[in-house]
Parts: structure tokens; sequence; C-alpha cells
């Protein structure tokens, strides 16, 4: 018997492609269309200790992997290094936090962003404000790395990719893994924070 499981099984059962209208966010839409093309390739989540090297020619980008996780897990944690984020990233988010999908969203963004894209970013620390679970915090960085902590796994997300639309050769680890999720949590816990 094969020790591997098919992640599909352990879904929900799935609604049809017209029910993507039930999102409001549009970027979120194109993320669960996108899933669809991840999972010819991807069948499964890592096991336990487990890691998956894969690349994309722009078929998915590093954001469609937060959303085939919540197809078949609720997220606990979420913990995002990045260094851009755009509006319809941030609603996306929201609209996965509030509609219990991510419980709680931790962003570590490039300080530059407060110059680059300060409509984005007043926008979203408005949006964190009225909700507890939603922290921003800045750093010098470009690492793009995104921490999603389940009920049952410790998915570490790596990669060339960032969350935008224009992904073009990409590659990502993605990997089930304590250990290597907590030491990659310290670039939340050990990273110089800026106070702004």
């Amino acid at each position: 018997m094969n020790k591997l499981f098919d992640y599909k099984a352990l879904s929900a059962p799935q609604e049809d492609e017209s029910s993507h209208g039930s999102y409001t966010a549009k970027y979120l839409v194109s993320q669960f269309r996108k899933v669809a093309a991840l999972e010819q390739d991807l069948t499964r989540l890592p096991s336990e200790g487990e890691a998956m090297y894969l690349q994309s020619d722009s078929a998915f980008n590093a954001f469609t992997f937060i959303a085939l996780i919540t197809k078949v897990f609720p997220i606990k944690e979420l913990h995002a290094c990045t260094y851009s984020i755009s509006r319809k990233v941030v609603d996306a988010l929201i609209e996965m936090h509030d509609k219990g999908m991510v419980e709680q969203i931790t962003l570590l963004i490039n300080d530059g962003i407060l110059s680059r894209n300060p409509a984005t970013m007043d926008y979203l620390l408005g949006m964190a404000a009225s909700r507890a679970n939603i922290k921003v915090q800045y750093a010098w960085i470009h690492a793009k790395v995104a921490l999603l902590k389940t009920h049952h796994a410790h998915f570490v997300v790596e990669g060339s990719g960032n969350w935008s639309d224009n992904a073009q050769y990409e590659q990502y680890t993605f990997v089930n893994d304590k250990q290597l999720y907590d030491f990659r949590m310290k670039l939340f816990t050990e990273t110089n924070l800026k106070k702004y």
C-alpha cells in the first residue's frame, strides 16, 4: 500500500467552478482557478518531513499555495514575508481571514513599500487595525517565505515567486516540517524589525 495520501480525498466536497463567484476578491477567485493548474502536477500535500520541489512557467504563483492548503485544511497561522504587496492581495487575505479560512495573519514586508506604495500600505494598516489577528511588520527584507500552520501540519513555502500575477519561470520548495518551520519563524522574531 502506498504510504502517500491524496489530499483531494481529504478535502471537503468542492463547489463547481461557477461557485468561485462567492468570493468578492477577484484575486482570490483567480488563485482558486490556479489551484486547478497546480493540482495537475501536485496531487497531494507534502507528508510530515517531506519536501517537494516545483517550478512554474506562470501557471501559479506563491499565493496559490495558500489557496491550495485552505482547500484541505483551515490555516491557523500564516506568516509571510514579501518584498511587496498589492491591494488585490490584501483584499484576498482579508477575505480569507474574514471567512475563517486563515485564522491569524502576520505579514513581514520590505519597509521600502511605505514609499513605493503608500496607498496600499494605508489600506492594509486600516484593515489590520480592525482585526486583532492581523499583524503587519516591516524590515529591510527580500525573502519570499510563507509559513502555514494547520491543526496537523507545519508547511513552509519558499521560492523566487511573488504574490503577483506576473510570475514567469519560478521555483518553489514546499515542505511539511516543524523544525524548518521553527527555523524560518526566526525571520519574524529575530529580524531587525522597524517601527513606524
